[in-house]
C-alpha cells in the first residue's frame, strides 16, 4: 500500500526538532511512498539551508510545497493533502518523533481493514528525549468509544493519525479559520460523514510536550476561550454539537481554562495521563 506523509514547518521551529521529526520519517521499518512537506510562511536561513539538503539526499520521496504566507496550521494542511499523491496520507508533526514501526503498524491495520478511514494510536509525551518522562496519553480503541467522547474532547491524538485522503476531501478538508481545532473540527465532520476510526492501543509516536507548562498556557486563559467558543459554535452549525452539547461542553470545558496554568498540569499528569509498557 502506497502512502504519503503529510508535515507542516513554520518558522517558530527548531532545527534539532526538525531533524529528528524527519529522520524518524525516514528511518521507519517500512518507507513512506512520498514526504509532503508544505513551508507555512517563510522560514529563516538554518531551517531552509538544513530543508534544502534533505531535499538533495531524498529526491526521489520528499517534496516540498511553499506557502509564502503564513496562514496557519489548518490552511497549511489544506494545501498539502491537496498535494499528496496516494489516498492513504499520514499526519506527522515536525517536533515529534515517530516510533520505528509506527507506519509499518498502522499501514498493516488499513491493508486488513480497509472500511475505516481514520487510524491513530496511543502516544509517549517526553521533554527532551523519549521516554524522559514516562508519561502516556491514552485513548479509547474502537469507533464506538471513540465516538462516545466526541462532543467533549477530540477522538484522536493528531499528529499519530493515518487517514485516506478521499474521505478527508468529502468531510471539506482541514478548516483553515479554526486555529487550535483544526483536527477537532475535522473529526466531527468525518463522524458526520459516517467515516469509522479505530486508535491503536501503542504508543506509536513521540510527543514532544517539553516540561508541559507552556502547552496549557498557550491552551488556556481568555485567547484560547475565544478560540474555542468559535469552534464549539461551529461544531453546533454544522450538526455535531446540540444546545444541550454546547451548554454541557461549555460547563465543563471553561472553567478550567481559567485555573492557574500549574494547578491544571497537576490535573493533566495526575489523572489524565497514564504509566504503562509498551504492548
Amino acid at each position: 500500500m502506497k502512502f504519503s506523509v503529510l508535515m507542516s514547518v513554520y518558522q517558530r521551529e527548531t532545527v534539532d526538532n526538525f531533524v529528528s521529526a524527519i529522520d524518524s520519517v525516514l528511518n521507519q521499518s517500512l518507507p513512506a511512498s512520498e514526504i509532503i512537506l508544505v513551508k507555512d510562511g517563510a522560514l529563516y536561513a538554518e531551517l531552509d539551508n538544513v530543508i534544502d539538503a534533505y531535499m538533495l539526499e531524498h529526491k526521489d520521496v520528499l517534496k516540498v510545497v511553499n506557502s509564502t504566507e503564513n496562514k496557519g496550521l489548518g490552511y497549511a494542511l489544506s494545501v498539502g493533502v491537496e498535494a499528496c499523491s496516494y489516498n492513504v496520507i499520514a499526519r506527522m508533526d515536525t517536533d515529534d518523533i515517530c516510533v520505528a514501526h509506527r507506519f509499518e503498524r498502522q499501514i498493516e491495520f488499513l491493508e486488513s481493514n480497509p472500511e475505516y478511514a481514520v487510524v491513530g494510536s496511543n502516544i509517549q509525551e517526553f521533554n527532551n528525549v523519549p521516554s524522559d518522562l514516562g508519561r502516556y496519553k491514552v485513548n479509547p480503541e474502537s469507533h464506538a468509544e471513540l465516538i462516545k467522547q466526541i462532543k467533549l474532547k477530540s477522538p484522536f491524538n493528531h499528529p499519530s493519525i493515518f487517514f485516506k485522503k478521499d474521505a478527508v476531501l468529502n468531510a471539506g478538508n482541514y478548516n483553515g479559520d479554526l486555529p487550535l481545532f483544526e483536527d477537532y473540527a475535522l473529526f466531527l465532520r468525518l463522524w458526520l460523514n459516517n467515516a469509522k476510526f479505530y486508535n491503536i492501543q501503542q504508543p506509536l509516536l513521540n510527543f514532544r510536550v517539553g516540561t508541559g507548562i507552556a502547552t496549557i498556557k498557550r491552551r488556556s486563559g481568555f485567547h484560547y476561550l475565544k478560540k474555542e467558543w468559535r469552534f464549539i459554535l461551529y461544531a453546533k452549525k454544522i450538526g455535531a454539537f446540540n444546545y444541550s452539547d454546547l451548554i454541557k461542553y461549555t460547563l465543563i470545558k471553561f472553567p478550567v481554562r481559567l485555573l492557574p496554568p500549574r494547578f491544571v498540569l497537576f490535573i493533566y499528569n495526575t489523572f489524565l495521563r497514564k504509566k504503562l509498557t509498551n504492548r
